[in-house]
């Protein structure tokens, strides 16, 4: 029997559709908006797209809650004189219309896996306990059972006695001021937002954004509504509760010009006086001066009951030589996203004795409304501007500038180099570079209000004196690290930047477009780092069809010539950077097929036959250490069609729509990685990451690793590809697709079903007309069926799942006609691509073309991988 797996489609469904309309609901919005469509008539039923979060009837969830036993740690949570200062690295020549949109100083738009904004969640959110009082509604009743049983008791009445509801005390409004620096602190907000959601503490979470216009008028707008360019300003006064049951937190930095203008004074006047109202400070508060707030006078605040505006709030603190207007002061809670600080703060709201919070006083009759902004940087010389900067930032913050200033300034290059560089640095350090007036934004106020990403250069003449101070191997670590995140984002494999330099005829329009600012900045800090640094870029540029177009001169400085490269691929003569011959050697296997026959009388009984026959194809073997050897079979070029035909059965819409891929020659490995070859490359020189040489669950050094991430594969790959000089890598998602079904356009390879003889799945169920087997719970030694695809593939249905290098797309809409790895510029790397099905799942999610996403971090003991290498 066949299992079906049918389910309505999913509340994240209709979030998504929702949002293609301009329409972002909230959780009650959406409950009334189903409730209404209920009342109108029925909805007819969609097809489901399976996701690991899925607790409907998904097989795949039942998989990773089996997959966890209780010895396995829980499983990780769901950045010279007269030569010149920029030359565009041997790529080939950009349009004119790239050229006026991308230059040197422009950033990578591409996201790079950084740490958690928020490294106390669970302090934080037991710093909000004391908000989770309860008190009696005003609009719902419940039935006072004590009472009513007394009034029957004593008075014979037989009627119900209901008493007000207990509900949350409070609800809370987060407004957003929306700036050029709030978006360095995008990652921690948007956390604490979700952690308190996820509390309970309150009735409701709403958010709005606080913007200004060119004329830094304010403007608010509700989130959970249309979209910013559907919306009018609202007026503030839609965020006071008359019952007073309603917080409102401001998250800002403080130095946006508003503040510094004064004209925010009238809306933080008109929310103290009417509610518990505070100011989220993102900055420390030994950098509280260096804001607006250093206009105000630094104060304890504390309350004599629960929930009181801040007008009522006890001041103490202020200076006696002072004298100051408390009673038409601004008086505001400032708040750290530190669990002290907000356990501080709700104990006053919550009106707890002897409790006092920080707060600042803002007396308006002794604040300049005209004070001046922040750092203007045309005021001051490179030199002067950099000195400024050493003399108030700290040691990790001048640190973290000097690394910043060899590759292209992007938030997204930020959080790669405090990930892999600069572990112990957090966003207050960032915050130090951004705001010390070094660095300055190239995007319009109008794109910023429009919640588009920023893109950030140096002041002109600082990047040098910045790089000057770094020592070069550590800028030379700058470039490695963020030249291989562009490359394995690109889908390319490559041994260091000078690699991502050369040009490759290759490549296509796109890839180009995304190398060339991250190659003229490296151009220019390889000049700049002068000795064998400047002799390569001067190498490279003598391999180069160099064209001088036209010279610019300048008033104030030397002439320097403005070079326009024709396409032109670099190989380097170096025997280090030389890719190895590659013996390919011929091999046999037995591939093997089903053939389902009709017999009996009235042919109403169905045999499974299996015909076998032998092949040849070419491979190569790759010596590892310690005599351990990795077998990868060559793939030839060819087309097919990806994904699923509408009749095949169990097929869901994410395997939709079929589309024609063309693949060019690559290798790839015959049997999924085993844990002997992942010990043997465990071993190996560490490039990114620690590797833990026994990962998986199923002992058995010819069994395949798993219980690997997809990050952990990575490194996998790069200790590979430096040991062997080869570029290995995991193999794309049409690659792998081509390679599994091995010329075939059936469900398997094996043919129209699958049987357990021939694969290790769980085989308590069928498909199609096959047969009920063994179900193993375990896995097997790779090749242990002894049957390989005509292409000379083992494994590839069941045993284990394999990590991908692609992003998690919902179907093939847009998707790509080539081999290429699909990615997509705003993923956040997270979510990654597994194929083949593994031996705790149902033979349906074993087919050649089923898709599956599963978090990058995740270690299953059900996922493993195989690797490709691209010297084909």
């Amino acid at each position: 029997m066949t299992k079906q797996v049918t389910s309505p489609p999913g509340i994240a469904s209709l979030s998504t559709m929702l949002k293609q309309v301009q329409l972002s609901l909230d959780g009650e919005e959406m409950v009334e908006l189903l409730w209404l469509a209920l009342q109108m008539g029925g909805v007819e039923e969609a097809p489901t797209q399976l996701r690991l979060d899925d607790e409907n009837q998904s097989a795949i969830a039942q998989t990773l809650v089996h997959e966890f036993d209780a010895s396995q740690a829980t499983p990780p949570p769901v950045v010279t004189d007269s030569l010149p200062t920029s030359v565009p690295a041997y790529l080939p020549k950009p349009s004119p219309e790239q050229a006026q949109k991308k230059t040197a100083s422009q950033g990578m738009p591409f996201k790079a896996p950084a740490a958690p904004g928020l490294r106390n969640s669970l302090a934080l959110a037991r710093a909000l306990r004391p908000l989770m009082r309860k008190v009696p509604s005003q609009t719902k009743t419940i039935l006072d059972e004590e009472e009513t049983v007394t009034q029957i008791a004593e008075q014979g009445v037989w009627t119900p006695v209901l008493k007000p509801a207990p509900e949350r005390w409070l609800d809370v409004v987060f407004v957003i001021e929306e700036s050029r620096s709030i978006s360095i602190w995008q990652e921690i907000i948007t956390e604490f937002q979700k952690l308190t959601e996820l509390q309970g503490a309150f009735r409701s979470v709403y958010t709005w954004c606080l913007r200004t216009d060119e004329d830094n008028a304010i403007r608010l707008f509700p989130k959970q509504n249309l979209s910013a360019n559907q919306q009018r300003p609202r007026s503030p006064k839609e965020l006071l509760d008359p019952a007073g049951r309603r917080l409102i937190l401001l998250i800002s930095d403080c130095i946006s010009p508003i503040w510094r203008q004064g004209k925010i004074h009238d809306l933080l006047k008109l929310w103290s006086n009417s509610a518990p109202f505070a100011i989220i400070q993102l900055l420390p508060e030994r950098l509280w001066m260096r804001t607006a707030m250093g206009f105000g006078f630094p104060v304890q605040l504390s309350a004599s009951a629960p929930g009181v505006a801040n007008t009522q709030l006890i001041v103490d603190g202020l200076p006696v030589w002072e004298d100051v207007d408390v009673a038409n002061a601004i008086i505001l809670p400032v708040i750290t996203l530190e669990a002290e600080s907000l356990k501080q703060w709700t104990r006053v709201v919550a009106g707890v004795g002897n409790t006092r919070t920080a707060g600042i006083l803002f007396d308006l009759s002794l604040i300049d409304a005209q004070s001046p902004a922040s750092i203007d940087s045309s005021q001051f010389s490179p030199a002067e501007l950099v000195n400024r900067f050493r003399a108030t930032a700290s040691p990790i913050a001048r640190r973290l500038a000097g690394l910043m200033a060899a590759v292209p300034v992007s938030l997204p290059v930020v959080h790669l180099i405090q990930e892999t560089l600069l572990k112990e640095s957090t966003q207050v350090h960032v915050a130090e570079v951004f705001m010390s007036g070094i660095i300055q934004p190239l995007t319009s106020d109008s794109v910023i209000s429009q919640g588009e990403f920023i893109q950030y250069k140096f002041v002109e003449g600082v990047k040098e004196l910045l790089i000057d101070s770094v020592p070069i191997p550590d800028t030379e670590t700058v470039l490695e690290e963020v030249s291989q995140y562009i490359a394995r984002k690109l889908g390319l494999s490559i041994k260091n930047f000078t690699a991502l330099l050369s040009s490759n005829p290759d490549w296509d329009k796109a890839k180009q477009e995304e190398i060339i600012p991250f190659a003229q900045i490296a151009t220019q800090t390889l000049y700049r780092l002068g000795g064998d640094y400047a002799a390569l870029a001067k190498q490279l540029e003598r391999k180069s069809q160099v064209v001088p177009r036209h010279i610019e001169p300048s008033n104030n400085s030397p002439q320097f010539l403005t070079f326009e490269f024709e396409v032109a691929t670099i190989i380097i003569e170096d025997e280090e950077n030389t890719i190895p011959e590659i013996d390919l050697q011929p091999f046999e296997f037995e591939v093997a097929t089903i053939e389902l026959k009709q017999s009996g009388w009235f042919r109403r009984k169905t045999e499974l036959v299996v015909n076998r026959r032998r092949q040849q194809a070419w491979s190569y073997i790759e010596n590892l250490e310690n005599g351990v050897q990795l077998e990868m079979v060559a793939i030839p070029e060819g087309s097919f069609l990806m994904g699923s035909p509408e009749d095949e059965p169990e097929r869901l819409s994410r395997e939709s729509p079929q589309h024609r891929v063309t693949i060019k020659p690559f290798f790839l490995g015959k049997y999924p990685i085993t844990q002997a070859q992942w010990q043997a490359v465990a071993s190996l020189p560490q490039v990114n990451r620690k590797l833990d040489p026994n990962p998986s669950r199923f002992k058995g050094e010819n069994r395949p690793v798993e219980n690997v991430s997809w990050r952990d594969t990575i490194e996998f790959c790069e200790r590979v590809s430096q040991y062997t000089r080869k570029p290995y890598r995991l193999p794309s998602e049409a690659e792998w697709e081509y390679a599994c079904r091995g010329g075939t356009t059936t469900p398997f390879h094996f043919g129209e079903t699958i049987t357990s003889d021939l694969a290790n799945y769980n085989a308590n169920y069928t498909y199609g007309q096959g047969p009920k087997g063994i179900f193993r719970k375990q896995t097997t030694p790779v090749g242990s069926f002894g049957v390989a695809n005509a292409f000379g593939l083992y494994d590839m249905h069941g045993n284990i799942w394999e990590w991908c290098a692609d992003h998690w797309h919902e179907n093939y809409e847009g998707a790509p006609v080539d081999e290429i790895p699909w990615l997509k510029i705003d993923n956040d790397n997270q979510i990654r691509l597994l194929r083949g099905g593994s031996w705790n799942n149902d033979p349906e999610f074993c087919r050649s073309a089923y898709r599956n996403d599963v978090v990058a971090g995740l270690r299953l003991n059900s996922v493993g991988f195989r690797v490709a290498c691209a010297a084909a």
